[in-house]
C-alpha cells in the first residue's frame, strides 16, 4: 500500500502504537532478585496469561473485559491465528524490529511511538518494590532493542513506578538519559495496596512526578487498556463490550476533570499531556460538561468559606474548555473517528495543534486497517470533516514533532 499519493511529501508520525510484550524478554533485564510473574496457559485454547498478585492479565474472556486471545499472543494466535495475514512482523515486542520496520512501510507511516500493552499492569502491582524492579526491566528491554541507527524510527513511552513516587522520579530521570523514551504512559488508577488500583493519577502525591517530567520535557500520556488496566468502576461489569465501552472513554474524563480540579496544569503550567486510546469525539461533550459544573464553583466555594473557611477548590481558576485550549492537552485522532466531532474538537475548541494520528497497531480494535490506515484516515475521516491541507499536516506531522521535539 504504501504512503498516499497526496501525503508523499509529509513525514507520518503514529503517536499511538504498540509493543506485545512476551515474558521470555525480561528476565535478563530484572537481576538474580526478581523473576517475572507467573504465566498460566489454557491448555485448550492455548492462550497465555500474565498472573500479579493472583489476577490474571489480560483478564480472562468473561470477566472485566478479558479477550478470549489474551495479549501475550494476541496478533498471532496458536489457535486463532493472525489478526492480519499481511503483517509482516514476525512477533510484535522489539524482537523482529525489521518487521515491524517493513509492516511501517506497508503503512506509510515513518515514525511510531510505542506504548506498553501488558506492561500497563505494574501499575496494579500491590508490592511497590517488586514494581519499582518491573518498570526498570521493561525500560532496559526496550531501550536495549531500540538502540542503534537502524531504529530511529522508533521511540517509546516509558513506565514509570508510581507506587514509590521518588524512584519514579528517578526512573524519569533515566529513561531521558536514555534517548529512546519521547513520553511516560501512565493509567488513570495506581495501586496503593488494595486489590485493585484506586489512586487516582491526580492525586496530589503524584504533583512531584508531573513537575519532573515537564522539567524533563516528556510528556505524560494517559494510556489505558481496561481488559489490562485497573480502574474501580470496571469492577461492576463483566462483559467485554460494556467494559471497554465505558473504559476508555470514563478514564479519560476521569483524568482530565482531576488534572484540571487539583489544580495540576496551574501548578505545572508547562506539563503536556496526551489523551489516548479513546479517540477525540469525548471532548467536545466533556469539556462543555465539566464547564457547566466549573461554572458553579464560585458558589459553592463561597459556601464553604462562609460556613468553614476552606477553600474546597484552591487551584480551580478557570473554566474547563479554556484549560483544554491553553496548549496543554493532546489527543490521538484515530482512523475511526468520527468527523463531525472532530469538526468541533478543531473549529470549537481550536485543537488543531494538538491532535495527533494514532494507528493502535497492532491491536485487535484497528488492525483491520492495516495497512490502508492513511488511506481510510483521509477518506473517512480527514476529508469529511472538512480538514484542509494544513491540518491534515499538522496532525500527521507538525503537531508530533512539536511535542516530542522530532528533527524532521
Amino acid at each position: 500500500m504504501g504512503k498516499p499519493e497526496e501525503l508523499r511529501g509529509l513525514t507520518i508520525a503514529d503517536s499511538d502504537s504498540h509493543i506485545i510484550e512476551r515474558p521470555e524478554d525480561f528476565q535478563e533485564f530484572l537481576g538474580s532478585k526478581y523473576r517475572i510473574p507467573m504465566i498460566l496457559q489454557d491448555v485448550e485454547s492455548g492462550t497465555r496469561y500474565w498472573v500479579l498478585d493472583g489476577k490474571l492479565y489480560t483478564r480472562p474472556y468473561g470477566f472485566a473485559g478479558g479477550q478470549i486471545r489474551g495479549l501475550i499472543d494476541h496478533v498471532n494466535h496458536p489457535k486463532w491465528g493472525s489478526l492480519n495475514p499481511k503483517l509482516k512482523a514476525k512477533d510484535f515486542s522489539l524482537n523482529d524490529v525489521e518487521g515491524r520496520l517493513a509492516d511501517l512501510d506497508q503503512m506509510g507511516v515513518d515514525l511510531q511511538l510505542i506504548n506498553p500493552t501488558s506492561g500497563l499492569m505494574i501499575y496494579n502491582s500491590r508490592n511497590g518494590q517488586y514494581a519499582v524492579a518491573l518498570a526498570k526491566a521493561y525500560n532496559s528491554y526496550v531501550a536495549n532493542r531500540l538502540k542503534g541507527e537502524s531504529v530511529k524510527r522508533i521511540m517509546a513511552s516509558a513506565i514509570v513506578p508510581l507506587q514509590d513516587v521518588e524512584e519514579a522520579i528517578r526512573e524519569v530521570e533515566r529513561v531521558k538519559e536514555l534517548g529512546v523514551f519521547k513520553a511516560i504512559a501512565v493509567p488513570t488508577f495506581v495501586s496503593q495496596g488494595n486489590f485493585y488500583a484506586d489512586k487516582p493519577i491526580f492525586h496530589e502525591d503524584f504533583v512531584p512526578f508531573f513537575k519532573k517530567a515537564a522539567e524533563l520535557d516528556l510528556p505524560v500520556a494517559i494510556h489505558v487498556i481496561p481488559a489490562v488496566t485497573d480502574m474501580p468502576f470496571q469492577f461492576l461489569f463483566y462483559d467485554w463490550l460494556y467494559v471497554r465501552t465505558f473504559g476508555f472513554a470514563f478514564a479519560a474524563m476521569i483524568a482530565l476533570t482531576g488534572l484540571i480540579a487539583e489544580g495540576v496544569f496551574e501548578r505545572v503550567p508547562s506539563l503536556k499531556v496526551i489523551f489516548t486510546e479513546a479517540g477525540c469525539g469525548w471532548l467536545p461533550y466533556w469539556s462543555w460538561w465539566l464547564d457547566e459544573n466549573l461554572e458553579k464553583v464560585n458558589s459553592i466555594r463561597k459556601s464553604y468559606m462562609n460556613r468553614l473557611g476552606v477553600d474546597p477548590y484552591p487551584y480551580v481558576k478557570k473554566v474547563a474548555s479554556e484549560y483544554i485550549s491553553a496548549g496543554n492537552i493532546y489527543t490521538t485522532l484515530e482512523t475511526d473517528d468520527d468527523p463531525d466531532l472532530v469538526k468541533l474538537v478543531i473549529n470549537k475548541l481550536g485543537l488543531e495543534d494538538n491532535l495527533l494520528f494514532a494507528t493502535d497497531y497492532p491491536h485487535i480494535a484497528d488492525i483491520a486497517y492495516f495497512p490502508e490506515n492513511l488511506s481510510i484516515f483521509l477518506e473517512n475521516v480527514a476529508k469529511p470533516a472538512g480538514m484542509t491541507a494544513a491540518q491534515i499536516q499538522k496532525a500527521l506531522q507538525d503537531n508530533s514533532a512539536n511535542l516530542f521535539r522530532l528533527k524532521i
